[in-house]
């Protein structure tokens, strides 16, 4: 059995197509040209974790992560091999495989599953993404840990941290999830190269102890913004929303912030703005109860595809993303692609995502988020200032960008 890909324009393209092959145990390695050989370009080869799509969460590190490599593997000087765990060959995660996932990336797995390959990585060293690469005829220059676990490795490494907010928030993750974040952390102090995606991240690594000459700042992109004719209004209708609505994206938990942003949705100058939230359930919050003062001005939609996601923020009228705590603030990039006015924190790194294309307030005010959401919605002409100075700024922030910056890291560690 084989999942079988358009040819990629990476560095083995001249050798036949790129595929990939369930082999043995699961294992998903990637075909050789039709000579047998990889390629004949010199070029930099990357062996990316790409796990994160399969956790029970993903969130938006595994977007990071699968958007980042599906940029990786459009260059023609680099070469990306994706690390997984074991995995059934029928447990394929939409974010790798779905509607508009990368066309042509090549996975390799390890025998082990996730919690073992995780735990043996981090306590005993082993098993070495060089040995599991090798068995498919290919040896890395550089090893990427796009977030979360450190692979374990004898070439040269780069790790990449999104945040630290179990540190600033304890209570917002449980104890099993911050001893896992301590000891990935930790795991990546013996990368050659750490990669964070804004400057509030690396100030907290510097906090942190970790050395700021090996500290590389490279800033997430937005993807494509086009919207399936009419889904936007479809949407509207089928959930009853006939007048202006505040959107907010996410995966639900504790740091989002979504008790004050329910307090703000029930004050006066709110009191009639339904509350749409869009995203999966995540951990110690219950949506329910938190959204029970809004009724039924609250629409609690859950996960959807990337071709809703990108509908509802299309029919939004205003996007709020009140978190506590962010490494990048994905979501804030994407409202604003779609040219979302946005409503967002001060203080953590979405302020420097939004930057002067969106309003940023006190994430502990509620009377702060109320009055900037009001604002929003009663001024026309600040809603579309703050659309048009979103596509703008997001116009900016391509995936492509990222992938630059990373290949420059990269070629630091491989050189």
């Amino acid at each position: 059995m084989s999942y079988r890909r358009e040819p990629g324009t990476g560095c083995r393209q001249s050798y036949g197509p790129r595929s990939m092959v369930v082999g043995p145990m699961g294992r998903r390695v990637p075909e050789q040209g039709l000579d047998g050989r990889w390629s004949a370009v010199t070029c930099l080869r990357v062996a990316f974790l790409l796990e994160q799509p399969w956790h029970r969460v993903p969130g938006g590190t595994a977007v990071a992560a699968v958007e980042s490599a599906r940029a990786l593997d459009e260059h023609n000087d680099v070469d990306l091999l994706g690390i997984t765990a074991r995995h059934r060959s029928t447990d394929l995660p939409p974010l790798l495989f779905g509607p508009g996932s990368p066309d042509h990336l090549s996975l390799v797995s390890s025998v082990l599953p996730r919690s073992l390959l995780y735990e043996a990585w981090h306590l005993l060293g082993r098993p070495r993404v060089d040995r599991l690469v090798r068995r498919s005829g290919w040896a890395p220059d550089v090893v990427h840990a796009s977030g979360g676990a450190v692979p374990a490795t004898r070439s040269p490494l780069v790790a990449t941290v999104h945040d630290v907010a179990w540190r600033h928030h304890p209570g917002a993750s449980t104890r099993r999830g911050r001893r896992l974040f301590e000891g990935w952390l930790s795991d990546a102090r013996r990368a050659d190269r750490i990669v964070c995606p804004s400057e509030a991240t690396r100030s907290d690594l510097l906090e942190a102890g970790f050395d700021g000459d090996r500290i590389r700042i490279v800033p997430l992109g937005v993807g494509p913004t086009d919207v399936e004719p009419g889904l936007p209004s479809q949407l509207r209708a089928r959930h009853g929303l006939e007048g202006p609505f505040v959107l907010w994206v996410g995966t639900l938990e504790p740091r989002k912030n979504l008790d004050r942003l329910v307090a703000a949705m029930s004050t006066a100058p709110l009191s009639e703005v339904p509350l749409v939230l869009v995203g999966p359930d995540g951990w110690r919050i219950d949506v329910a109860r938190t959204v029970a003062p809004l009724g039924e001005r609250a629409v609690v939609v859950g996960s959807v595809s990337e071709v809703e996601k990108r509908a509802w923020y299309e029919a939004a009228d205003v996007f709020c993303l009140p978190s506590l705590h962010e490494g990048f603030g994905l979501t804030v990039l994407e409202a604003m692609a779609h040219g979302v006015p946005v409503v967002t924190s001060a203080g953590t790194a979405t302020e420097e995502v939004a930057g002067d294309a969106g309003l940023t307030v006190d994430p502990t005010d509620k009377w702060a988020i109320a009055g900037a959401l009001h604002a929003v919605l009663d001024d026309g002409k600040l809603a579309a200032r703050l659309a048009d100075a979103g596509r703008i700024r997001a116009a900016s922030r391509r995936w492509s960008d990222t992938a630059d910056g990373l290949i420059a890291v990269y070629r630091e560690v491989a050189d």
